[in-house]
């Protein structure tokens, strides 16, 4: 056997600079089987960075439906079941990572939106704040409302003005945080937001404010100064928006209509109330969802248990909706993913708010009725109409 039999491709002849032999190129298949073995490496590497890799993205995904009755607690002889079933729908919220953006973007069933355009510009912090805040808010609404409707005297007063987010740059960041109620500025009561802007109307802006807050659901409070801002007008036609600027930070943005420097916070509100003659404990738990959108259903839930009336007339009524203290039905997201999850739980019934009515009914599909409603009275109209039942306790 000859020496080159045994050398490398890479050598070249022998000693003294013999003629160089011809170079052995490996075998086709063993090329291939390289470029698939780099290949499969690679992808291999770039999945695992992918799971690794967050986005600033969220998927909306169908939920589920959620028999309204298996949250609710009233008194044992104040409860009655009935054949027909009120449904919460939720949706699911995914943080989507480099590895499932595409499969989330392609599928027609989700929905996928920004981080900053789902939370408005809120931490990840501030946004479970507000969460918790919003479905402790649904849950105090739905218990005044469905009270009312059964006949009892049951009202609603306002106790604080809730910090649910604050402007980026406003005089109020550092000072106060989401979940912060305010109860007096200097002295001066301010348990509404209507009392909190005249306030902030008569003072100027750079003065400083002795702000009275406890934190949301709690009773620790604590005292707050803050320098107040001044709004300004930041965009022109329809992008136009005011804006509450640090006192004395130098701009060249226009006042507002008022025509004078107005005094502000940079903070956006939500009213507090305290439940007052509820005649019995209701509870109404959340089971892990968090968000404002559960309210209707809480209120249609908790009349259905009170009332002797089937008020959902035997069929399975799903509801998605803001409520307020005042029986109105507010604006909700989500609604198509909403809609396909109510389809799944076998829901005949479906009730959005008006805004939202036209969404629903392209998704709801053959044997899913949709309404749209704008208050607790019309909601229950509706379900009358369908042969639900309600009878008000008489004397209540």
């Amino acid at each position: 056997m000859s020496f080159e039999d045994h050398a490398p491709a890479s050598v070249v002849g022998g000693p003294g600079g013999a003629t160089p032999g011809p170079e052995i190129a490996p075998p086709r298949h063993r090329r291939l089987l390289s470029v698939a073995l780099s290949l499969l490496v690679f992808l291999v590497v770039a999945a695992v960075v992918a799971a690794f890799v967050q986005l600033p993205y969220y998927a909306i995904t169908p939920g589920s439906g959620i028999d309204v009755a298996s949250l609710i607690v009233v008194p044992k002889p104040l409860h009655h079941k009935h054949s027909g079933r009120i449904l919460l729908t939720d949706v699911e919220l995914v943080r989507l990572r480099a590895i499932n953006y595409l499969y989330y973007r392609w599928n027609s069933a989700d929905q996928v939106v920004s981080s900053s355009a789902l939370t408005n510009g809120a931490s990840s912090t501030e946004y479970d704040q507000q969460g918790v805040i919003d479905m402790a808010n649904a849950q105090q609404a739905a218990t005044v409302v469905a009270l009312r409707s059964v006949g009892y005297h049951v009202g609603a007063v306002p106790t604080g003005v809730i910090v649910y987010q604050l402007e980026p740059g406003a005089p109020a960041t550092g000072r106060l945080v989401v979940g912060d109620v305010i109860t007096q500025v200097d002295g001066k009561t301010a348990t509404t937001s209507a009392a909190l802007r005249a306030i902030l109307t008569k003072a100027a802006p750079g003065q400083e404010e002795v702000l009275a807050v406890h934190e949301f659901g709690t009773k620790r409070r604590r005292t707050v100064r803050v320098r107040l801002g001044q709004e300004r007008v930041r965009g022109t036609g329809n992008d136009a928006q005011i804006v509450c600027l640090a006192a004395g930070q130098h701009t060249k943005l226009p006042l507002p209509p008022a025509g004078y420097p107005r005094a502000c916070l940079g903070i956006l509100t939500e009213q507090e109330y305290r439940t007052v003659g509820s005649p019995f404990p209701v509870s109404i738990q959340s089971d892990g969802i968090i968000g404002p959108s559960a309210g209707l259903a809480f209120t249609l839930g908790l009349i259905d248990e009170l009332d002797q009336g089937d008020l959902a007339g035997g069929h399975r009524v799903a509801a998605t909706g803001t409520m307020s203290v005042g029986g109105q039905v507010g604006d909700v997201g989500g609604v198509a993913q909403k809609t396909a999850a109510v389809r799944a739980a076998g829901a005949t019934v479906f009730i959005v708010p008006d805004q939202e009515l036209a969404t629903a009914r392209a998704h709801a599909g053959a044997g899913l009725t949709v309404f749209g409603v704008s208050t607790i009275h019309q909601a229950i109209a509706d379900l009358e109409r369908l042969g639900g039942k309600l009878r008000v306790r008489p004397g209540g």
